[in-house]
């Protein structure tokens, strides 16, 4: 039997290696707390996070080289540790989409929105697929809306792309759209990985920092919501973690890690009976979450 120490040097080794960039080694290490702990545990909770994240990453790597078959793969373990990540859904529509199985990654994508619909670079990526497979009116509409929640599309190429669609010209229409979508919007997810990384080391003020940059490129991400606010929480202003958590909650309401968060800012400022609210609301929208059942049990006692 594997003692609870020996698990949490694993992890932590797993998590160093993860820190270096040694993708491999840390997935050998994280992966060994998930054979060995019980289900339930906190070990084995945040193994099976840092697992998905592992493959995720090696997933990117794989796409980086061209290796579409091995990034497939890897995004199916990554999603798979955790479903509920819509980056992950529009990473591997994208790899589908390469594979010419359009319709198949226009359903990833709508996955991907449904657990994020503000999500604008699905939603666009969405609206060029449709558009390639001649569904022109949703495909249009999918285009307008992303570029109204980012305003990096909204600029003279989009308009063009419109005037070509209204002439009937799908064909420049398209073409417009695929030069469309070579926008860089993705300044967001380097500040966002900045945040991330700060605040795994402690840097709580650092992360904070890059947090707060992430958003004013684009505000309508409830997962940097929901970081930023366990990155104010680590600097002790959890009045204002709750209002990033309840942001984040308003975007996309059935967030169960922000719901959490949520009750624990209340919890940290004695507000116990709200605290209670945002678990039990936890427990209705993921039955199965231990995290909530535990806070809810403790809250009792």
């Amino acid at each position: 039997m594997v003692t609870t120490a020996e698990l949490n040097k694993r992890y932590a080794k797993g998590l160093e290696y993860y820190d270096q960039g040694l993708l491999v080694d840390a997935l050998a290490e994280f992966e060994s707390v998930l054979r060995e702990a019980a289900q339930a545990s906190p070990e084995a909770k945040l193994a099976k996070f840092y697992t998905g994240e592992v493959h995720a990453r090696l997933a990117e790597e794989c796409l980086e080289r061209d290796a579409r078959e091995q990034a497939e793969v890897h995004l199916g373990s990554a999603i798979e540790r955790n479903p509920k990540f819509p980056d992950l859904h529009y990473q591997l529509a994208r790899v589908i989409a390469e594979g010419g199985l359009l319709r198949e990654a226009i359903n990833e994508l709508a996955v991907a929105l449904k657990l994020n619909p503000q999500y604008s670079k699905a939603m666009f990526t969405q609206g060029m697929l449709l558009y390639r497979i001649g569904e022109y009116a949703e495909a249009i509409d999918c285009i307008t809306r992303a570029a109204e929640l980012e305003p990096r599309y909204a600029i003279r190429l989009y308009e063009d792309v419109l005037t070509a669609h209204n002439k009937g010209d799908h064909r420049r229409a398209l073409a417009l759209i695929n030069e469309l979508a070579l926008t860089n919007v993705d300044d967001i997810s380097f500040h966002y990985g900045v945040g991330k990384k700060r605040y795994r080391s402690g840097d709580y003020r650092g992360a904070v920092e890059a947090f707060e940059q992430a958003l004013s490129l684009n505000s309508n991400y409830p997962d940097i919501r929901n970081w930023y606010g366990l990155a104010l929480m680590g600097c002790g202003e959890h009045q204002d973690a709750l209002e990033q958590f309840q942001y984040a909650l308003e975007i996309n309401p059935e967030y169960v890690g922000a719901t959490i968060n949520a009750g624990v800012a209340c919890e940290m400022m004695g507000q116990r009976a709200e605290a209670k609210a945002f678990y039990s609301r936890a427990l209705k929208l993921d039955p199965d979450n231990v995290e909530a059942r535990e806070r809810l049990s403790q809250d009792s006692n």
